[in-house]
């Protein structure tokens, strides 16, 4: 059977990325004939830096370049358009980037009911689009969904109970969960250190909006002076990386906080082999796949007791406000031992690519059948 994964963006290297290359392979070894849909050509070398897995060479690759910017208000008109074209060329449609129930998407992974969730979700405010104009572009693609949309037929994927629950009140219906997978470099016997590591801590983060990296120089301001903070990220937006090199002169941390940007795959790991600790300061983050991962590595995971995190990660590790991070720091720095590594390390395994890959099979496959369709 022939199966297209529509996910323009590859070349954004997030967890998203990870979740759409794996998706891919997964229906190649389960012996589909795989299309894939991207905006420009990647270097498959690069895919395996930065994600830490390559392409199957057995998937086709078509590239239509965006005539608009990626993820700005009429590029989601854009991409609906091309997301429909790629139907004609498969059996099934699988949309890992959209968020979106279209006609023609039969298999849609949901990070969370991003275009609607003004109108429909009343729950989420902290999402509530801040521009009257992008409100405006939107509507049509809102009508179309509140008044038009068939969830009949589709099977709906979620990244996690928090997403999976924002989906259904937004709009009333409950999605699969399929966490996203952590590629299987991370969790090489080599990357876990016994010794005792530095005083160190990590926050891995696209340098983006919305990302709250601002508040890292914040915590560490609150945090005992002998702990030094590295924020690895994606230069997305260079005058977020101004605001947070601004933030941290005005704290004089800069002897104790660094920004590292556009850092390989064996960078990160690297960095995450010597810390103690992973900071990650967005709220109600909808999985959050670099936490899963820096728990691979054996850091000691410090998040906001919000979004999809409370699913894995332990209570003592988790936050509400500013000051409480910086003391779960002080004593997570503290108190890290291998004994508590390798505990992280087995919680992530639940996130193997291996358990994406047979859960992602048992749900795709139960899916054809059901709409009569096979290999």
């Amino acid at each position: 059977m022939k199966v297209g994964v529509f996910h323009p963006a590859l070349d954004w290297y997030g967890g998203a990325e990870v979740v759409a290359v794996a998706t891919a392979n997964s229906l190649i070894e389960q012996g589909h004939e795989v299309v894939l849909f991207i905006n420009n050509w990647v270097d498959q070398n690069k895919i395996k830096e930065m994600i830490g897995e390559p392409l199957s060479s057995s998937i086709r690759v078509i590239v239509k370049p965006d005539l608009l910017s990626p993820r700005s208000d009429f590029q989601f008109y854009e991409s609906t358009i091309k997301c429909s074209i790629l139907k004609w060329h498969c059996d099934i449609l699988v949309d890992t980037y959209n968020c979106c129930v279209f006609p023609w998407s039969d298999v849609i992974y949901i990070h969370f009911p991003y275009p609607n969730n003004t109108y429909f979700s009343p729950k989420f405010p902290y999402l509530r689009s801040t521009s009257a104009f992008r409100d405006i572009v939107r509507m049509p693609y809102v009508f179309l969904e509140k008044n038009l949309a068939n969830y009949d037929g589709k099977l709906l994927l979620a990244n996690s109970y928090f997403t999976a629950k924002a989906t259904e009140d937004a709009w009333g219906v409950r999605p699969e969960v399929l966490y996203p997978p952590i590629p299987s470099a991370m969790f090489e016997k080599s990357n876990i250190r016994l010794e005792p590591r530095d005083n160190f801590v990590v926050t891995l983060a696209r340098f983006g909006l919305g990302k709250e990296v601002e508040l890292v120089p914040k915590i560490a301001s609150l945090t005992d002076k002998s702990i030094k903070y590295l924020m690895i990220g994606l230069a997305h937006d260079p005058t977020v990386i101004k605001d947070v090199k601004q933030k941290i002169r005005q704290l004089k941390v800069d002897d104790r906080v660094a920004i590292l940007t556009n850092a390989s795959r064996q960078e990160i790991k690297s960095h995450l082999a010597n810390a103690k600790v992973y900071l990650h300061t967005k709220k109600n983050e909808h999985f959050g796949i670099s936490i899963a991962e820096a728990m691979a590595m054996g850091c000691l995971p410090v998040v906001h007791n919000s979004g999809g995190a409370p699913e894995f990660v332990p209570d003592q590790y988790r936050y509400t406000e500013i000051h409480e991070a910086a003391a779960i720091i002080d004593k997570a720095v503290q108190g890290w031992s291998s004994d508590k590594a390798q505990k992280m390390v087995e919680i992530a395994a639940r996130f193997s690519e291996t358990n994406f890959s047979n859960r992602f099979e048992k749900l795709f496959t139960e899916y054809c059948h059901s709409k009569g369709q096979s290999k």
